[in-house]
């Protein structure tokens, strides 16, 4: 199900276009769920779509990461690959600066960035790419099935399209930006073209 998930297609033969699906408001249990930057309490009960508070993957420098290991801290997650030519650099871009406006609540969030290309995304791949954007962050990769696994876990979507680039292939993927709280539980969702402002707002409602 990937009702109400953005998701960005490639570019294709040269030409940058990045088309978006229609967003729809995803009903999650009895969470805060987060709407253009407002916490807002839902009432529903659609338990099949709310993401267990724990999956495994392989870090950036090729250790097991569970998200049990960051209890105790907030988490803003998102899907995407290091050849994205457009929402993923514009994503971690913004999240630079939602950094510097958190100030001392910077240390109290983490970045998670979960590849949904496992072919070319090794460990180091991911550690060297998001270094170029200084933040707290780690890079998560691992099998297909484990990598689907937590994709469909937050509703989100990305599928292989082949293309006559070098690369060979392109990967149109969500683009929502997903808040986490300390329990590891789904808080909220941002959407790709929210700024950065109300990201920093989203945040610390939630960690005070």
């Amino acid at each position: 199900m990937t009702r109400g998930r953005k998701m960005v297609r490639q570019p294709k033969s040269g030409i940058v276009a990045v088309l978006f699906s229609v967003v729809f408001l995803a009903i999650l249990t009895s969470e805060n769920f987060l709407v253009a930057g407002q916490l807002q309490v839902n009432l529903g009960s659609k338990k099949e779509n709310h993401p267990v508070a724990n999956f495994s993957l392989t870090d950036q420098d090729g250790r097991p990461f569970h998200l049990t290991q960051l209890r105790g801290q907030a988490v803003l997650l998102f899907f995407g690959y290091t050849s994205c030519p457009d929402a993923c650099p514009t994503t971690l871009s913004k999240l630079s600066r939602v950094y510097k406006l958190l100030s001392d609540d910077k240390e109290k969030v983490v970045i998670l960035f979960v590849s949904v290309d496992p072919q070319r995304d090794t460990p180091s791949v991911l550690k060297n790419y998001l270094a170029y954007f200084h933040l707290n962050s780690i890079g998560l990769t691992g099998t297909k099935g484990q990598i689907d696994e937590v994709v469909n876990q937050y509703g989100a979507k990305y599928e292989i399209e082949q293309s006559d680039s070098a690369a060979g292939y392109h990967i149109n993927h969500s683009t929502d930006l997903y808040l986490l709280d300390q329990k590891g539980e789904l808080a909220g969702r941002f959407n790709y073209s929210d700024g950065q402002q109300i990201i920093v707002d989203g945040v610390r409602r939630l960690i005070h």
